[in-house]
């Protein structure tokens, strides 16, 4: 959080209203979702449904810019401003280096993603380690595309609500790194549908995000990262699945195929 000091003066004692209503939502509701909307997918699969993957991904965009714009309504309407968010870009001094961390963090993505989409045999080894988490990746030119907004809206929503909200609501309470292991675990949480191991790298991903937003003084660099990660996985994912290398582009498959 880039400015603790103007959330102890909005926030001087106990958990406000906003603070528990974010709690609830992203450590109970959103997990809860998750499962219900992966379990959702899942059967549409298995029924055969082609626009399955799409109607996900449109769900995933309108859910999570909705919660989003509906807190910063409420946030700006209760008087905090954006800065208290990290959404106003700052650097100076020893904060270089977390961006500069980061920056480094976004080219290893595409160079993994560039080393695994060239070689059969590791996309072969991602697809055997994958399981059911398939049916999130793009298989077709349209999914592909719309993939790209699915990963650029998890890199803003998903950090200023983690890494923003839920971060400057109890950073004051709690104390700032006790604040960024919570939101940490919380942020692991929001992905139980991918099982023990899932969790365990989100909230692994989640501990970084925050360490870059306190160390940069700005949101900015963590959401560039997390779309980079999820970009390149969900890349990595459709690959594997339609046996493509390289950089040659997604062609339909059928959802058996797939």
């Amino acid at each position: 959080m880039p400015n603790p000091k103007k959330a102890d003066e909005m926030n001087p004692n106990a958990l406000d209203t906003f603070a528990l209503v974010t709690l609830l939502i992203m450590g109970v509701a959103l997990p809860l979702l998750g499962i219900w909307d992966f379990r959702r997918l899942t059967r549409w699969v298995e029924e055969g449904r082609s626009d399955a993957l799409i109607k996900t991904y449109n769900w995933i965009l309108v859910m999570e810019w909705g919660l989003t714009l509906a807190f910063l309504v409420w946030w700006l309407g209760a008087g905090r401003d954006l800065d208290s968010l990290g959404l106003i870009p700052m650097a100076a001094g020893w904060q270089w280096l977390a961006i500069g961390l980061g920056l480094a963090g976004m080219l290893f993505m595409i160079f993994q993603m560039k080393t695994v989409m060239g070689s059969p045999e590791k996309l072969a080894e991602a697809r055997e380690q994958m399981g059911e988490l398939g049916h999130l990746a793009p298989k077709t030119p349209k999914e592909d595309r719309l993939f790209v907004l699915v990963s650029i809206t998890a890199g803003v929503c998903e950090e200023i609500l983690y890494r923003g909200f839920l971060l400057a609501a109890l950073a004051p309470v709690l104390g700032m790194w006790t604040a960024v292991a919570l939101t940490s675990a919380i942020f692991g949480l929001a992905h139980v549908y991918q099982g023990w191991v899932g969790i365990g790298k989100a909230a692994l991903a989640g501990l970084v995000m925050a360490l870059l937003t306190v160390f940069s003084g700005s949101l900015f660099i963590a959401i560039l990262l997390h779309a980079v990660i999820d970009l390149t996985s969900g890349r990595i994912m459709g690959r594997a699945i339609t046996g493509l290398t390289g950089d040659e582009p997604l062609r339909p498959v059928s959802i058996q195929d797939a």
